[in-house]
């Protein structure tokens, strides 16, 4: 999973006093959309689970030589989880913020 750096996305506040007449604006290429993002933590979601899932199988049937690595897929799993609900979250909870703006 990319984890973005907030250091890049954030973009030094023009004075409107400067005598600058253009802003440097960044392509939309270095700063990925939030749905970009969304997408690409849940699908590592889906894939932290898979692994999961055929690891219990394995184990299910005596195929497992080493349990650290199943106990690191199963963490592996749990912390994506945990980051795809705390972002779901962060989403709704600005999504209400939002909305209860009074213009």
């Amino acid at each position: 999973m990319f984890i973005v750096p907030i250091s890049n996305a954030i973009q030094p506040v023009e004075s409107l006093f400067d005598d600058k007449t253009t802003a440097a604006v960044a392509d939309s290429t270095d700063n990925p959309q939030f749905s970009d993002v969304f997408k690409e933590i849940f699908t590592d979601v889906q894939e932290t689970q898979r692994v999961v899932q055929e690891d219990s199988v394995r184990l299910a049937m005596g195929d497992v030589d080493d349990l650290h690595t199943i106990y690191n897929n199963m963490t592996k799993a749990s912390v994506a989880v945990e980051t795809f609900v705390a972002v779901k979250n962060a989403a709704v909870s600005a999504y209400d913020q939002v909305l209860q703006i009074s213009l």
